[in-house]
C-alpha cells in the first residue's frame, strides 16, 4: 500500500502554537470539532479500564 506523499497527505499539516492565545483557540477548536464525533469520542471508552463509562458489563467482551 503507498503512503501518501507530499501535497497528497490524508490529514491538515499541523504546527505547534506559538502563544497562549493561540493554543486555547486550537484547544476550543479542537473540542468544537469532537463534539460533532461521537464516533470518535465513544472510541476513547473502548478500553478494559474505562468501559465501565459505556454501561457494559466488562464480560461481554
Amino acid at each position: 500500500m503507498r503512503r501518501p506523499g507530499p501535497g497528497r497527505g490524508l490529514l491538515p499539516k499541523q504546527h505547534r502554537a506559538r502563544d497562549q492565545a493561540e493554543l486555547a483557540a486550537e484547544t476550543r477548536r479542537f473540542f468544537r470539532r469532537r463534539q460533532r464525533q461521537p464516533h470518535i469520542v465513544r472510541g476513547y471508552f473502548g478500553g478494559p479500564h474505562v468501559r465501565y463509562v459505556l454501561g457494559e458489563s466488562p464480560m461481554s467482551f
